[in-house]
């Protein structure tokens, strides 16, 4: 989907981790040696190759200057969940990004949740009351051990209550 919102349809290259954070090779033909066109993140809202969905967002790692970089989607929804590759080849990256809500769309990585867990966690989930609430008050179940939980709640209600 390029930025503009149209839909290309055509072959595209999947190759190693970080090459499709970085660009899309998209071919009009299978058998075409050459790219049509390469496609940066600028260029492009989404890509999918068979079940791996890239989506550009401004994540690069956690650099200070974050350029804008295709990161594969894990678990779409509300709050989605991102992996980031790291290109000197350490740990992958998990980000989030709650893309409905311009206050809150900046990727967060895990360790922003950390320190003072409830309080920020709480500020994310604002627009959810009662599950902030939850976590606010430490009620078991709703730690940082159980995130992932968590914003699987958040995305259930989002969904249900936004039709």
């Amino acid at each position: 989907v390029t930025a503009s919102g149209d839909t290309v349809n055509g072959y595209f290259y999947h190759g190693n981790q970080t090459q499709n954070q970085k660009e899309c090779r998209y071919y009009k033909n299978e058998m075409d040696r050459k790219p049509t066109q390469i496609f940066k993140p600028e260029a492009l809202k989404s890509w999918k190759v068979a079940d791996k969905l890239y989506r550009a967002i401004n994540y690069s790692g956690g650099l200070l200057d974050k350029p804008i970089r295709f990161n594969l989607v894990t678990n779409d929804g509300p709050i989605c969940e991102y992996i980031f590759y790291n290109e000197d080849g350490s740990e992958p990256k998990t980000v989030f990004v709650k893309a409905h809500d311009a206050a809150n769309n900046k990727p967060r990585e895990l360790q922003y949740f950390g320190m003072g867990f409830a309080k920020r966690m709480a500020e994310y989930l604002a627009d959810y009351p009662e599950l902030a609430k939850k976590v606010t008050e430490k009620e078991k179940g709703y730690g940082m051990l159980k995130i992932l939980e968590i914003f699987q709640e958040y995305n259930t209600w989002y969904i249900s209550n936004k039709k």
